[in-house]
């Protein structure tokens, strides 16, 4: 089986809200990088604590990949991350994602987003007219 339908099962269960087969995809040794740049998580049990606080009252999660590479146990994502957030408002986002496995699970896992964008989201400012190829699935630019 490629890694890559690991992580579509994986954002299947996110949208379900199935923290429990997303965690089953996981090493018990995993260590996720949520935000590069801040403190890692280590283990299933900080991934859960994490998750269930990052995932209470989202709505019309709508995470999706658009183009990834895969060479051996080592996995590289595109997509888009869209979500509306526990106060109603949206937020997309272009989500970059690096995955190593180990015995068919992930083992690493790093998430690069960036965070400036968020927070703009979460203030109400429109996404920029050059951010919105990228949140199609496009390489251009606009």
């Amino acid at each position: 089986m490629a890694h890559i339908d690991t992580v579509h099962r994986i954002i299947e269960a996110w949208k379900r809200g199935d923290i429990e087969t997303v965690l089953d995809a996981v090493c018990e040794d995993v260590v996720y990088h949520y935000h590069v740049g801040s403190r890692p998580l280590e283990g299933r049990d900080a991934i859960r604590r994490f998750l269930e606080k990052f995932g209470a009252g989202q709505t019309e999660i709508a995470w999706s990949i658009t183009r990834h590479s895969e060479t051996g146990d080592l996995l590289m994502v595109e997509g888009v991350d869209d979500y509306v957030n526990a106060e109603g408002v949206r937020i997309r986002t272009p989500y970059a994602g690096v995955f190593e496995f180990r015995d068919g699970r992930i083992w690493r896992w790093r998430d690069y987003v960036d965070s400036a964008a968020i927070a703009a989201a979460r203030a109400g400012e429109p996404v920029p007219a050059w951010v919105e190829p990228l949140l199609a699935g496009e390489s251009g630019s606009a």
